[in-house]
């Protein structure tokens, strides 16, 4: 039998970082992975500066590109915010290899083509039963953290309630030589989304255009639409599942003498404003490997990411509300102030500025209540009307 202190099962961004902090700290740690070989899905991602603030050590040259204006569109309003700290972009593969070199490096025993099954229960001795080159291993640890996505296998054997998703879909595209490639834009069409569309600029005049849509949509029909009245040429496409943060979910339990933890996708740990995930994510390995060392309850050690999350969520649940007229008025309202304002605090950073922009713009307090008011009776259709 093999015998660790602590098992991570996949090798996500959070489940790397974790092992990686774990075994720094003197615990012996062993990584599982279903792929026979560590080759994530590229995605052209793009992160707040937060991401330097979890990892301060993080290898600079992950950085492809730099963006320092985002330029919002609802119609034929506009509205433009620069960034006093560029957002990062950054490859998702490339961020994975790096963190898993810096796991391998910290001493995490890594295998592939190792999936795991369930947990085999003797009188509350607790078993983890993976499989591997077609035979069952049987694993002993002290704690088990769940890096394995939305649609982990940890958290369904520790009977803990699924994770909500979305779907999205990239189109990269050529950028055209009168784009300003500093820039990246977000359109918000509700009749299409009641999220958005965006365009990402990468190096080498690249680009991406994606979509969040709702589960059941026509998510690559609607991106098509979007591109041909656009006049921007899909070279290929990147797709994925996003996960919705639900702060009623339970991510610690214990089965047995075994401790379970969840982290990143697998714990539902992204921003459900944005559908973005890489900070909060690691954010939440770095707190499970807290909780590990130290004995407390990884609800503590997550309060401050808890903290961020829930205010995107209670701001999602607002703009889901949102009609074009809605947006019209939102847009209008971002004055010079709340573009000052906004250009000093990251996507990653707002639960302790996000109060005073009512008194930068007080118009954001009606449109703020009447929301709020359609949020709390359901007076609106599940997709607002134009």
């Amino acid at each position: 039998m093999l015998q660790y202190d602590v098992v991570v099962i996949g090798a996500s961004s959070a489940g790397l970082f974790a092992a990686e902090i774990l075994a720094k700290n003197g615990k012996r740690v062993a990584l599982f992975e279903i792929a026979a070989a560590l080759a994530p899905a590229p995605r052209t991602y793009i992160i707040t500066p937060g991401l330097f603030r979890v990892i301060s050590d993080l290898d600079q040259s992950l950085i492809r590109h730099q963006i320092h204006t985002i330029q919002l569109q609802t119609g034929k309003e506009s509205a433009e915010i620069g960034l006093k700290s560029a957002d990062l972009i950054i490859e998702r593969s490339q961020l994975i290899e790096n963190l898993f070199q810096r796991a391998i490096n910290a001493g995490v025993e890594a295998y592939f083509g190792a999936a795991f099954l369930d947990l085999e229960n003797n009188q509350g001795n607790i078993q983890i039963r993976i499989q591997m080159k077609g035979e069952v291993k049987k694993v002993k640890a002290d704690c088990l953290i769940g890096g394995d996505g939305i649609d982990s296998q940890v958290r369904k054997s520790a009977c803990l309630k699924d994770i909500a998703s979305v779907p999205l879909i990239q189109a990269e595209i050529d950028l055209s030589a009168n784009w300003d490639d500093s820039e990246t834009k977000v359109w918000f069409t509700t009749q299409d989304t009641p999220y958005f569309y965006w365009l990402i600029p990468d190096r080498g005049r690249k680009a991406v255009v994606g979509l969040i849509a709702e589960p059941g949509d026509n998510i690559k029909m609607i991106l098509d639409k979007f591109l041909d009245k656009n006049l921007f040429q899909a070279n290929d496409y990147q797709t994925g599942q996003a996960a919705l943060y639900d702060g009623r979910l339970k991510n610690e339990t214990r089965v047995g003498d075994l401790r379970i933890l969840l982290v990143g996708d697998a714990a539902s740990q992204v921003k459900v404003t944005t559908v973005g995930g890489t900070v909060t994510g690691l954010e939440g390995g770095k707190a499970a490997a807290a909780a590990i060392l130290s004995g407390q309850s990884y609800y503590r050690t997550l309060k401050t990411c808890r903290k961020e999350l829930s205010l995107h969520s209670f701001i999602r649940d607002l703009l889901h509300k949102m009609s074009a007229a809605d947006y019209t008025i939102l847009l209008n309202a971002i004055t010079k102030s709340v573009q000052s304002f906004l250009e000093k605090h990251d996507r990653d950073a707002m639960r302790w500025q996000f109060r005073k922009l009512v008194f930068i713009q007080p118009k954001f307090v009606p449109l703020g209540l009447k929301l709020l008011f359609r949020s709390i009776f359901s007076l609106d259709s599940d997709r607002p009307e134009n």
